[in-house]
Protein backbone atom coordinates (compact mmCIF):
# COMPACT_ATOMS: atom_id res chain seq x y z
CA UNK A 1 0.00 0.00 0.00
CA UNK A 2 1.71 3.52 -0.97
CA UNK A 3 1.77 5.79 1.57
CA UNK A 4 0.41 9.23 1.32
CA UNK A 5 3.53 11.58 1.54
CA UNK A 6 4.57 15.02 1.37
CA UNK A 7 2.13 17.05 -0.90
CA UNK A 8 3.92 17.87 -4.47
CA UNK A 9 3.80 21.88 -5.04
CA UNK A 10 0.88 21.37 -7.71
CA UNK A 11 -0.91 19.67 -5.14
CA UNK A 12 -0.92 22.47 -2.57
CA UNK A 13 -3.24 24.77 -1.49
CA UNK A 14 -0.90 26.61 -0.30
CA UNK A 15 1.73 26.82 -3.03
CA UNK A 16 0.59 30.46 -4.23
CA UNK A 17 1.14 31.63 -0.79
CA UNK A 18 4.51 30.03 -0.31
CA UNK A 19 5.72 31.72 -3.79
CA UNK A 20 4.52 34.70 -2.08
CA UNK A 21 6.16 34.05 1.25
CA UNK A 22 9.44 32.78 -1.13
CA UNK A 23 9.57 36.13 -2.77
CA UNK A 24 9.14 37.76 0.17
CA UNK A 25 12.10 36.73 1.84
CA UNK A 26 14.24 36.79 -0.71
CA UNK A 27 13.47 40.09 -1.41
CA UNK A 28 14.48 41.39 2.51
CA UNK A 29 17.26 39.11 2.68
CA UNK A 30 18.69 40.62 -0.82
CA UNK A 31 17.59 44.26 0.64
CA UNK A 32 19.41 43.38 3.73
CA UNK A 33 22.81 42.42 1.43
CA UNK A 34 22.89 38.91 3.17
CA UNK A 35 23.60 35.66 1.33
CA UNK A 36 22.02 32.65 2.06
CA UNK A 37 24.77 31.14 4.07
CA UNK A 38 24.72 34.25 6.62
CA UNK A 39 20.79 34.03 6.66
CA UNK A 40 20.96 30.88 7.78
CA UNK A 41 23.89 30.99 10.56
CA UNK A 42 22.39 34.01 11.87
CA UNK A 43 18.82 32.03 12.58
CA UNK A 44 20.73 28.91 13.44
CA UNK A 45 18.70 27.05 11.07
CA UNK A 46 20.20 25.10 7.62
CA UNK A 47 21.46 26.58 4.12
CA UNK A 48 19.40 23.78 2.73
CA UNK A 49 16.30 25.03 4.47
CA UNK A 50 16.52 28.72 3.25
CA UNK A 51 17.29 27.61 -0.15
CA UNK A 52 14.51 25.15 -0.07
CA UNK A 53 11.94 28.13 1.14
CA UNK A 54 13.67 30.34 -1.39
CA UNK A 55 13.11 27.75 -4.24
CA UNK A 56 9.39 26.85 -3.00
CA UNK A 57 10.81 23.70 -2.04
CA UNK A 58 9.13 23.69 0.89
CA UNK A 59 5.35 24.55 0.64
CA UNK A 60 4.46 24.97 4.38
CA UNK A 61 7.55 26.07 6.54
CA UNK A 62 7.82 25.73 10.28
CA UNK A 63 6.56 28.99 11.90
CA UNK A 64 9.33 29.02 13.82
CA UNK A 65 11.70 28.76 11.17
CA UNK A 66 9.83 31.40 8.95
CA UNK A 67 10.08 33.31 12.44
CA UNK A 68 13.54 33.06 13.17
CA UNK A 69 14.56 33.93 9.46
CA UNK A 70 12.46 37.69 10.06
CA UNK A 71 14.17 38.19 13.48
CA UNK A 72 17.43 38.22 11.44
CA UNK A 73 16.02 40.11 8.31
CA UNK A 74 15.10 42.59 11.15
CA UNK A 75 11.09 42.73 9.55
CA UNK A 76 7.75 41.34 11.21
CA UNK A 77 5.81 38.74 10.30
CA UNK A 78 3.68 41.48 8.45
CA UNK A 79 6.01 42.07 5.65
CA UNK A 80 6.11 39.01 4.72
CA UNK A 81 2.49 38.22 4.85
CA UNK A 82 1.41 40.92 2.72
Amino acid sequence: MARPGRKKRAESRYAEQAERLAARLRALREQRGMTQEQLAAQAQISVATVRNIERVVVIEPCLFTVLAMVRVLDATIDDVAR
